[in-house]
């Protein structure tokens, strides 16, 4: 094992659904909580929505693509509702409360986590409120890891660094994909966050202006018409 590689099992039922929030449980939660900001009422039943497993969950261990594909996922969001995206990553690699939680995960707790994600991808945390830019020593700590000896296949002792859950797993995944020249930009032409840059995502530079061609085409182009106009205009003037 290199000092790279990430020991992590989670377990993973063989399908997941989503389940739509009733009138009492979206009752429950204002009866604590403020109703949510700029979600229209109609859209509640989504955002308080829940996904659930379907079928026995087993043990796997993800693989670092399919990790790193759920953080891009996550810090991105290009897909709404959000819950679309929640579904395709538990789906990839399992639930965040394989056993805490009797009904499945809150949409709301994966809306949480792409939130931690993107700030790390930022630079920035919050602490008591303040907010904090790396370098601060403040924005610095990122989690905790279990630090284990194992055997390997002759027996013999091998360090495993083990996240204690799925949360801790892709903060992990996230921060060493930051650490390895992968950064956070907004594309010029959709206003859209994409990562670009480091050893996962070569095709597209670290200083990349677009998220994708489209953008960058649609861009030039609108460029160019503009620029069209302003001439005819300045001849016509």
């Amino acid at each position: 094992m290199s000092e790279f590689e990430i020991d992590f099992e989670w377990p993973r039922a063989p399908k997941y659904e989503l389940r739509l929030a009733g009138p009492e449980e979206i009752s429950r939660w204002l009866t604590n909580n403020p109703p949510p900001r700029g979600v229209p009422e109609a859209e509640w039943p989504l955002h308080f929505a829940e996904i659930v497993p379907v079928g026995e969950a087993k043990d796997h261990r993800p693989r670092a693509e399919a990790m790193q594909l759920a953080v891009k996922a996550l810090v991105e969001c290009k897909e709404t509702p959000f819950h679309i995206v929640a579904l395709k990553v538990v789906r990839a690699l399992g639930p965040m409360f394989p056993l805490g939680l009797p009904r499945g995960d809150p949409v709301l707790a994966w809306e949480t986590v792409a939130l931690k994600l993107r700030m790390m991808f930022e630079g920035k945390d919050f602490v008591l409120g303040k907010e904090y830019r790396w370098p601060e020593p403040q924005a610095q700590w990122k989690g905790d890891l279990g630090i284990f000896l194992v055997p390997d296949k002759d027996n013999r002792p091998v360090l495993a660094l083990r996240p204690t859950d799925l949360q801790s797993a892709l903060i992990l995944y996230g921060a060493r994909m930051i650490a390895t020249g992968t950064t956070f930009n907004i594309c010029e032409h959709c206003k859209t966050p994409f990562l670009s840059g480091g050893t996962r995502f070569r095709n597209k530079r670290g200083d990349a202006r677009y998220c994708s061609s489209e953008c960058r085409w649609k861009w030039h182009n609108e460029s160019r018409r503009k620029a069209h106009r302003r001439t005819g205009t300045q001849k016509h003037g």
